[in-house]
């Protein structure tokens, strides 16, 4: 109660609205209260980590991910249960950054609407992104303009080079991003991509920088 008090007090006396907010699981309360108290956005949303052992954990993280609303930033640094999975669907927001992500899954990412994704822990396997290129060639995630994953075990990344027909010759003009991968989506826009042993990295060209 003194934390809603003190905030509306400031806010109504600088006729302002709140730009961000950042909780654990014992703040969850405050989504709805910032959701009904005001209609513009949060620009800035940040779920810190709680290490103490909740009992409603999965109920709690499902409740975030479905209420919790940003334009800019959407940080996730909590720790998911093991065999967490999210049906559901994060966005519209500009930048989404997932600190422990082995429970982001393909269809995840085939639904996240955001212009950049960065998720670290993943457990996306080669064969998954095989997928989402085939997805993104196709016209899907068209929003999306740069894709990180640091990958929570080895990935052997020959298999994709072998097997993803639609991965064009190897870069070999002398620009910055030699040694990448370039893939062309069904209207043009090219994407260029970069691996590692537990990396992968993927980056839309602007217009600009169509090669």
């Amino acid at each position: 109660m003194g934390t809603k008090w003190i905030v509306d007090y400031v806010a109504d006396l600088f006729n302002l609205n709140v730009h961000s907010l950042v909780i654990d699981r014992n703040g969850i309360w405050a989504i709805d209260w910032i959701n009904n108290r005001q209609e513009k956005m949060l620009e800035c949303f940040k779920f810190d980590k709680n290490p103490k052992y909740h009992l409603n954990a999965e109920k709690d993280l499902n409740y975030v991910l479905r209420n919790a609303r940003a334009s800019d930033y959407f940080v996730l640094n909590d720790m998911f249960p093991v065999n967490y999975r999210f049906d559901g669907i994060l966005g519209p927001v500009n930048h989404l950054l997932i600190s422990h992500g082995h429970w982001v899954t393909l269809d995840n990412l085939m639904t996240f609407d955001f212009i950049k994704i960065k998720v670290r822990g993943s457990r996306i396997s080669v064969t998954d992104l095989h997928s989402f290129l085939r997805h993104w060639r196709a016209g899907g995630s068209h929003q999306m303009t740069y894709l990180g994953l640091q990958l929570e075990t080895y990935r052997n990344f020959e298999r994709l080079e072998e097997e993803l027909e639609i991965i064009e010759d190897r870069l070999r003009n002398g620009d910055e991003r030699n040694g990448d991968y370039s893939i062309t989506r069904n209207d043009g826009v090219k994407a260029v991509m970069r691996f590692g042993t537990q990396s992968f990295v993927m980056t839309v060209l602007p217009p600009r920088e169509i090669i």
